[in-house]
């Protein structure tokens, strides 16, 4: 008898402890959302790029450069450009938007100015490559920057009005 017992009381106990788990069904969790809303970013440009005149060496070749920064325009190399007394400088803009937000600047590697058969390639230089927008969140602001650019003039290049076009693109980052 005593062993029925013992027997019926570790049955028992066994049962009570390797009753079934109950399994969670549900769960939850609270998430958030978030967005911000700001002003389009526009862009203004207030100069074009500007080479003047430039008297083609006589021998050699040289590279005429405007400064994106300042404006200034240079020549380099071995030879003996002159750069005739002109209106030359960098193009210059202007950059609208919400205040205390980061731009990209976007410009094309080179472009290309013409005239008529004959082109010269010009390598397109940013005074930046981002730029900050003045004031707070929630307000207006501007920024400025500048393009500048340089090309080689050889003794060979053909004399004539050179033009050409490219496209400059903020974006908000």
């Amino acid at each position: 008898m005593n062993r029925s017992i013992k027997l019926l009381a570790s049955a028992t106990l066994i049962g009570i402890f390797s009753a079934p788990a109950m399994a969670q069904d549900t769960a939850s969790q609270s998430t958030t959302g978030s967005g911000r809303i700001i002003q389009p970013i526009t862009l203004t440009k207030n100069s074009d790029l500007a080479f003047g005149t430039v008297v083609r060496p006589t021998t050699g070749t040289n590279t005429i450069t405007i400064d994106a920064t300042t404006g200034g325009i240079s020549k380099t190399g071995a030879g003996d450009a002159a750069l005739a007394a002109s209106t030359s400088g960098r193009a210059t803009y202007t950059v609208g938007g919400e205040g205390a937000q980061t731009f990209a600047i976007s410009t094309p590697a080179t472009f290309n100015m013409t005239s008529g058969a004959n082109s010269l390639t010009v390598t397109l230089a940013s005074s930046s490559a981002t730029g900050t927008i003045s004031g707070s969140l929630g307000s207006a602001g501007t920024a400025t920057f500048g393009v500048g650019g340089s090309f080689p003039v050889s003794n060979t290049q053909a004399s004539g009005n050179y033009t050409g076009t490219f496209t400059t693109t903020v974006t908000y980052n």
